[in-house]
């Protein structure tokens, strides 16, 4: 699932075909490991929102491409974390920390996202409504 998520085009946005060939160095497993960190963070992140899952699921043209666009980016900052931090690009580090203020914003309902929503038993998407009573306050300044 998580492992043929993203194609090698999908990272070409962001890195060049030489950069990320020297990057994972004919050593596929890297990118396996490093997707499903990045799948590990997005799930633990929205999961309890989004079918997250599902998201996943889908092949080509059918992927969110927010999805794809985190995953990539949060996939090639795991990648850059096997060389020195010198030769870290810093628009890595940035991409990096944008999309986890993005992520963020969406987990807490801050931003709108086209993610399938987690349904309830009726079909309709799960909020994450809280309900609290604090007792009346009393004016009274003698306490009666």
């Amino acid at each position: 699932m998580v492992a043929n998520y993203l194609q090698t085009c999908d990272f070409l946005v962001f890195i060049s075909e030489a950069s990320f060939k020297k990057l994972i160095r004919d050593e596929d497993c890297k990118v396996i490991n490093a997707q499903t960190m990045a799948y590990g963070y997005i799930s633990e992140k929205l999961s309890g929102r989004y079918q997250i899952a599902k998201e996943l699921s889908k092949e080509g043209e059918n992927r969110n491409a927010a999805m794809v666009r985190w995953m990539t980016v949060l996939t090639l900052y795991f990648l850059y974390q096997s060389i020195p931090d010198d030769e870290i690009p810093e628009r890595v580090r940035l991409n990096y920390e944008d999309v986890l203020k993005e992520i963020d914003r969406v987990a807490a309902g801050k931003d709108n996202s086209t993610l399938l929503p987690v349904l309830d038993r009726s079909g309709k998407p799960l909020t994450a409504f809280r309900w609290s009573s604090n007792p009346r306050r009393s004016h009274n300044p003698f306490g009666c």
